[in-house]
């Protein structure tokens, strides 16, 4: 069985969207995961009167507003399905979808290292794919493929529910959230794999106010778990740039200098360009300050 899983907060009007598209997959075979974000709206009254209807399998977590992050987390938790996707609550799936994954993981189920499947979004409303096309039937990491075969733009991607769960990234302490890519390069540095389909599964709406709209300023009230990806990506990329965002994000995130150095795994590195993360912190200060005045 497959876990479709979505995480949402104040989007009651496109879960019913979604739950229409769902209702019509040509394989049910799966279960859908809700995890209410602590909404405001009417989101807990629409998900209630879909598990009265009993159309599909439908497993409802409300949690407190933490962030997008951790109701990813508690979906993971909850799955029942052998293998595992998330889904935005403003996408929703092409009707054969869990028809076409369905068909496609039984090709990897023996496979201790590949840990899922890829596939592309187009955009809602018109037949284009969201960034490149995927190698077709290539067998590689998540970084790698954005870095070896030049892959670009969101993707759907698919999890093995055991491995996934064994691989969770929290999010740090007194913060919302934390970058996807620190769980994508952490499998990556175990070597877990992905097969890539150059299929369209899934079509995406970038909304504003959305997650993605909003992705600036998460960063900017997140910053140790930014930190925290700048340091584990200079592992795979040593490069001063890392070096110093990881710096800058520290400082923003107030920890002293001894934190800032302790903390990253080349720490004499990390303390040689502190002083130019501490200039390029003043510039971002005053040029924010600038613009708030105009």
């Amino acid at each position: 069985m497959l876990t479709i899983m979505v995480p949402t907060y104040n989007r009651s009007k496109y879960l019913k969207e979604m739950y229409e598209k769902l209702k019509n997959q040509t394989d049910k075979n799966f279960e859908w995961v809700i995890v209410n974000d602590g909404s405001k709206d009417d989101t807990e009254k629409v998900v209630n009167e879909m598990i009265k209807e009993n159309k599909i399998k439908i497993n409802y977590l409300y949690q407190e507003n933490q962030g997008k992050n951790t109701a990813h987390n508690n979906g993971v938790k909850i799955a029942k399905g052998e293998y595992f996707m998330c889904v935005d609550d403003d996408d929703y799936l092409k009707e054969d979808a869990v028809e076409i994954i369905n068909k496609d993981i039984k090709k990897i189920k023996n496979s201790e290292d590949i840990i899922g499947t890829v596939y592309l979004f187009s955009k809602k409303g018109i037949d284009e794919i969201i960034g490149s096309e995927l190698p077709e039937g290539k067998i590689e990491t998540y970084y790698n493929l954005y870095k070896k075969y030049n892959v670009s733009g969101d993707k759907q991607w698919v999890f093995n529910t055991k491995k996934l769960k064994e691989n969770l990234v929290e999010v740090q302490e007194g913060e919302k959230f934390i970058p996807e890519a620190v769980l994508f390069n952490r499998l990556s540095d175990k070597n877990y794999k992905f097969m890539c389909f150059n299929r369209i599964v899934a079509y995406k709406e970038y909304l504003e106010g959305g997650f993605s709209d909003n992705y600036c300023e998460l960063v900017m009230k997140n910053p140790k778990g930014n930190a925290l990806y700048y340091k584990e990506l200079y592992k795979f990329e040593p490069t001063i740039y890392n070096l110093l965002v990881y710096d800058m994000f520290c400082i923003f995130a107030k920890q002293n200098i001894k934190e800032v150095v302790k903390n990253h795994p080349k720490s004499i590195k990390a303390l040689l360009v502190y002083p130019l993360a501490r200039i390029y912190i003043y510039i971002y200060i005053y040029k924010h300050k600038h613009k708030r005045r105009k």
